[in-house]
């Protein structure tokens, strides 16, 4: 029995994610589908990248992840197929897969050539349905991932963005921002810990321009409610939070943001 999980920017409302769990189940009518996410931020390829990441290492051995985070459908970018060691991931070639196919260890990376195993009309305008689908269904009906096109080694990647430190202030961006409004920096635990940042301590802020201060907390409800507070989140990041609250609002923060942090001087109180 096959898995599949999808992740993708087209939200709710529309029937697209319908229409791809449909052609999937049409060929493989036993397959097990999961929805990793459809809230990705439109056309947010980085931001995409990362959840597909964040979720795929929870993910049993032999899964087949779709992922359609798109903006260049239509256009020359190519859709691929990339084997790992624990998984297939199918989906455009403009980096979304490679970091959770990175970390799974990658084998084998296939240029999706062969149009027998598409829809009989591709619509220029959704590869998620016409192609990926049809792929994911072709998987999961046991066709070797081989078969569907030719192997390369040119395909994108994208690297993820670096923290920087100097002089005890650790500088980053927001790249995530969840649906609790928890601001998401790509500031890693192990940086703040090198520059004395930690539980316990009061750090200073700067986002987009605004200042603030701030707990470092290991829990959100150890500030008070509405209170603004930093930890670290699931994901292993910095996150900047409101207990009970919603920081990106109260903020007014959003993705691709800058943000400094820097342990607050005992002696400034």
């Amino acid at each position: 029995m096959a898995l599949v999980a999808l992740l993708s920017d087209f939200g709710v409302k529309d029937p697209y994610v319908a229409q791809m769990k449909g052609v999937i189940l049409t060929m493989s009518p036993s397959t097990i589908i999961v929805d990793i996410s459809h809230e990705v931020e439109r056309h947010n390829v980085q931001e995409g990248m990362l959840l597909l990441a964040s979720a795929a290492k929870y993910f049993p051995a032999g899964t087949i992840y779709v992922a359609v985070v798109d903006p260049g459908v239509g256009g020359s970018r190519r859709p691929i197929l990339i084997e790992t060691r624990r998984g297939i991931y199918v989906g455009p070639d403009n980096g979304l897969l490679t970091m959770a196919a990175e970390m799974d260890g990658i084998v084998n990376v296939y240029h999706l050539t062969e149009s027998k195993y598409f829809a009989a009309r591709v619509s220029p305008t959704f590869h998620g349905r016409d192609i990926f689908a049809h792929v994911a269904g072709h998987l999961a009906r046991g066709v070797e991932p081989s078969n569907f096109g030719k192997p390369i080694t040119d395909y994108v990647r994208i690297e993820f963005p670096k923290a920087e430190v100097r002089c005890g202030e650790v500088s980053g961006s927001i790249i995530h921002i969840d649906r609790f409004g928890n601001i998401v920096s790509n500031i890693r635990h192990q940086t703040l810990e090198s520059e004395n940042i930690g539980y316990g301590s009061i750090v200073d802020f700067e986002i987009d321009g605004k200042n603030f201060s701030a707990p470092f907390c290991r829990t959100y409800v150890e500030a008070s409610p509405g209170s603004v507070l930093a930890t670290i989140g699931s994901h292993g990041f910095l996150e900047v939070a409101v207990c009970m609250g919603d920081a990106a609002k109260l903020l007014n923060v959003n993705v691709g943001a800058s943000i400094r942090v820097r342990r607050r001087n005992p002696n400034s109180y």
